[in-house]
């Protein structure tokens, strides 16, 4: 997915130490932008990628590994779950079978157990607090113990929609609370195991398919014959790591903006969902947040059809938009801000 180096060997926990690397992020439109108006640099947006040890049983409190690997699942925004689906007798499995629901499972049990060790110990401090008559004490004990009912119930935290309990659960950065992809890794097969597609569903969860030897031997080819054998095995326009790098943006709920009104280059910057204009534009620099006065905005299509800046402004195609304006995806923007 990065092209960076990892250790790959068949036994278990071959990843002792964290391995960290960008991954470009795949979007036609930002080549688009740029042809149209000529511009040579061309800057796509990118996603962290932290490959972790598995977790074994006991790693929910702390044996082994377990704590280590924890720690780094609290830094992640969202949780890439890569689950054996695929058959090959040289590559041992610790529990001697193949089962990706089961592994899932597993691994669902000692995030919940770690969650439910985090919120005891939270329950202990704010059922004080009730007493002592805090303020929002209450409401934060109510949050708490629905979301301790759902973990004892093998339910995560990401699932619990009362009142105050999201808020609740992204403020203590549980682990079950973060957005989760199952990624099978199987034989040929496109499609997620069906068991493990509906583990995803009830898990509040997405699942994807990965013929991961199939694209690393893919990887190893001359560009145009892996293309044209992808072709042969109908393995789709985006597919591999492009695929993976795609579902982790949209897992994490994000959108792309671009700048790119003319050379020296155009860049596709990613930004949570519902952002505004002044907040989008301090990705860029700070001093545009803090001196924000307004964003000329136009759809990248509208700006590619136009050709130019200057065109798209002459044929009124560009609008502008003020400090209340939730940018949008897709979204080419000019700031004008003063320091």
């Amino acid at each position: 997915m990065t092209g960076a180096d990892a250790e790959v060997a068949p036994y278990p926990f071959t990843t002792r130490e964290p391995a960290r690397a960008m991954a470009d992020v795949p979007d036609p439109r930002l080549d688009a932008i740029a042809d149209a108006q000529d511009i040579p640099k061309r800057v796509p947006a990118q996603v962290q990628l932290v490959d972790i040890a598995g977790l074994a049983a006991g790693a929910g409190t702390g044996e082994g590994l377990g704590g280590a690997a924890l720690g780094q699942l609290r830094q992640a925004d969202a949780l890439l779950h890569v689950v054996r689906a695929f058959a090959n007798a040289e590559v041992p499995h610790p529990e001697e079978r193949v089962d990706p629901v089961a592994d899932a499972e597993a691994v669902d049990l000692e995030l919940a157990v770690a969650d439910r060790e985090q919120v005891e110990r939270r329950l202990e401090r704010v059922r004080k607090g009730v007493r002592a008559g805090e303020q929002g004490a209450a409401a934060e004990l109510a949050s708490l113990e629905a979301i301790a009912a759902a973990l004892d119930a093998g339910r995560p935290a990401r699932v619990v929609t009362e009142d105050g309990a999201p808020a609740v659960a992204l403020e203590m950065g549980l682990l079950t609370a973060k957005p989760v992809l199952y990624i099978a890794n199987t034989d040929e097969e496109l499609d997620a195991p069906a068991g493990l597609a509906a583990h995803a569903e009830a898990q509040g969860a997405q699942a994807l398919a990965l013929p991961v030897g199939l694209e690393l031997e893919l990887a190893a080819m001359e560009p145009e014959e892996a293309a044209e054998l992808a072709r042969e095995l109908e393995l789709g326009d985006t597919r591999g790591a492009d695929a993976v790098v795609q579902a982790a943006y949209r897992l994490l709920d994000l959108v792309t903006f671009f700048t790119g009104s003319g050379p020296p280059e155009a860049r596709a910057w990613p930004i949570r969902r519902g952002t505004a204009a002044p907040a989008a534009s301090g990705k860029i620099h700070s001093d545009m947040e803090r001196g924000f006065i307004r964003a000329e905005v136009i759809p990248w299509d509208a700006l590619v059809a136009a050709g130019s800046w200057a065109r798209a402004r002459e044929n009124a195609t560009l609008r502008t938009e003020g400090k209340d304006y939730v940018v949008q995806e897709g979204d080419v923007m000019q700031i004008r801000f003063n320091v």
